[in-house]
């Protein structure tokens, strides 16, 4: 497994075995009262994939998910389109984005098509890229999908992978502000435990050192002007380090309530088809 971190490690992907994984999310497009989902996926790694500027790509709904297929530049299009709006598909092509914080080849999919797929707002998505074909699914069940975030040490400014949750669904799962959490360290794997507040401090303190566990408490963060303050979870350092986790790494944090488990991502298990030698070109 190779880890990509393009633009100083903000936008991350994975390469295995040939293809390319990407985190995605379903969004919104249009105004509110008329808005329609939208996926995007950006990157100059798409030349690698065939996908080049001004590709015709053909996207179809396929189960919790969808398949994007570049087309050959000689084919018919009107048959092409026919048979698209026949599999309940869309077609669309790749273009070059102006935008300040976009900036590259950008392959936009919008339209009722994605719901066909089983997917809708606020989906999770991961991408599976090989070449002439983009195969994306949701990511179902209690699992998200997070990056290794940077950090900088205070002292000698040497960037840190960090491990950073946040948002509303924590306080879902046991883990609201206030918190105190023990983080248990493990090859490949870090286990967030949240603690009873009727549990002895001091006992708990024991516990942590005993077990060399991390000490720590869920503290507040701004997250919207209709939420103000959302739970957070960070950790950096040894924890990190004795995890094997680095920076840009993706790990599927799987989850019950008061238990969080990290550990590093296994794209074969979102229910990717098995391709066929001769597939995966244009169509």
């Amino acid at each position: 497994m190779i880890l990509n971190q393009e633009e100083g490690g903000r936008k991350r992907i994975i390469k295995e075995n040939g293809a390319i994984y990407k985190v995605l999310a379903v969004t919104r497009s249009g105004k509110a009262v008329d808005s329609r989902p939208r996926i995007q996926i950006d990157g100059d790694w798409l030349t690698e994939m065939g996908f080049i500027q001004s590709a015709l790509v053909q996207a179809l709904p396929e189960l919790d998910g969808l398949v994007m297929n570049l087309c050959n530049e000689n084919i018919n299009y009107s048959e092409l389109y026919n048979e698209t709006k026949e599999k309940g598909g869309a077609l669309n092509r790749i273009y070059i984005s102006n935008q300040r914080n976009l900036r590259g080849l950008t392959l936009v999919v919008t339209g009722q098509h994605i719901y066909r797929g089983g997917l809708k707002h606020g989906d999770a998505l991961l991408a599976k890229c090989e070449y002439g074909r983009i195969r994306v699914r949701r990511v179902s069940g209690n699992v998200r999908l997070i990056n290794v975030a940077k950090t900088q040490d205070d002292y000698t400014k040497k960037s840190l992978p960090m491990v950073f949750l946040f948002g509303e669904w924590l306080n879902d799962i046991g883990f609201p502000i206030d918190t105190l959490v023990t983080a248990k360290p493990e090859p490949d794997c870090i286990t967030f435990t949240a603690h009873d507040k009727a549990i002895v401090y001091s006992e708990l303190v024991r516990l942590a050192r005993k077990e060399k566990m991390r000490l720590i408490q869920v503290s507040p963060r701004y997250y919207s002007a209709e939420i103000p303050e959302a739970p957070l979870i960070s950790v950096t350092g040894s924890c990190v380090d004795r995890a094997g986790f680095v920076l840009g790494d993706i790990f599927a944090a799987e989850y019950e309530y008061g238990l969080i488990k990290l550990k590093k991502l296994d794209p074969e298990k979102f229910g990717f088809p098995e391709e066929q030698k001769n597939s995966g070109g244009p169509v």
